[in-house]
């Protein structure tokens, strides 16, 4: 049995800001777009935030296997409750390709199918959240002190839903429109992190992700004071790396009283 510390965290840090920086330095130039079988982007920056981030867990943490998303394929685990590293190397490549500053560097440890360790970093903000199971939730900006962060406080009345600004569907439209909420459109693990900060109330997600998607996120808000739960059934939600396809999930602040029909 694992159990992360607050030092452990801070190495993730590091690494999750050296990869940021592998990343701009190809965002500042020129650089080329190809496409996976499933149509998805993908660029020179995905892959040298792969290596790097690999190679740095794979010096500290030999023992731990990895799951990245440009490795996915050749990842064989037969224990569904094994610890393993879950990392997206840039998550939001379509946003990163449009050049917004929308795009993050998502690393967490996962333990019983639980994320127990999690840091998204946001290379275009120079930017870190932060956060390990049982020590608390973070937020460093450039070469500041971490500061610990919390979800806001619902009022039920006046709620705010982070929306995804490639993949917004017809499903969370109808959400925002019983709450009557506002929206804040945002890339990647950004939306994540905006619950954990305090920034928004809700950030449901009806359409598809993956793992190394939302793991770190979710690590984040709990330590935060929120939760994120399957929208099925309201259980917190899991990471069972026999089954990488997640189903769809409300990360908040707080339990909603109100149920949206699918």
């Amino acid at each position: 049995m694992i159990k992360p510390t607050l030092d452990d965290m801070k190495k993730i840090i590091t690494i999750a800001q050296q990869a940021g920086e592998a990343i701009m330095q190809i965002y500042a130039k020129d650089f080329s777009v190809e496409y996976k079988e499933d149509q998805s982007p993908l660029t020179e920056a995905d892959l040298a935030s792969h290596h790097l981030i690999c190679d740095e867990l794979n010096k500290l943490y030999p023992d731990i296997p990895i799951l990245s998303e440009e490795s996915a394929d050749s990842f064989k685990i037969d224990d569904e409750n094994a610890c393993f590293w879950c990392i997206d190397p840039l998550d939001g490549t379509k946003e990163f390709i449009k050049k917004n500053d929308e795009f993050t560097v998502n690393i967490a440890l996962i333990q019983n199918q639980q994320p127990i360790l999690g840091v998204i970093g946001v290379p275009a903000k120079n930017l870190v959240y932060a956060a390990v199971k049982g020590g608390g939730a973070f937020k460093q900006k450039d070469d500041n002190n971490l500061q610990t962060i919390h979800v806001k406080s619902q009022d039920p009345d006046k709620l705010t839903f982070a929306v995804s600004r490639s993949h917004l569907d017809d499903h969370t439209k109808r959400m925002v429109d019983e709450y009557q909420a506002e929206m804040m459109q945002a890339g990647s693990a950004l939306k994540l992190a905006f619950v954990a900060e305090g920034i928004v109330d809700v950030y449901p997600r009806f359409g598809p992700t993956m793992l190394w998607d939302v793991a770190a996120g979710q690590c984040i808000i709990e330590e935060a004071g929120g939760q994120v739960l399957w929208s099925e059934n309201q259980q917190p939600m899991t990471y069972n790396i026999l089954h990488m396809k997640n189903d769809s999930f409300i990360a908040m602040n707080k339990t909603l009283q109100k149920k949206v029909e699918a």
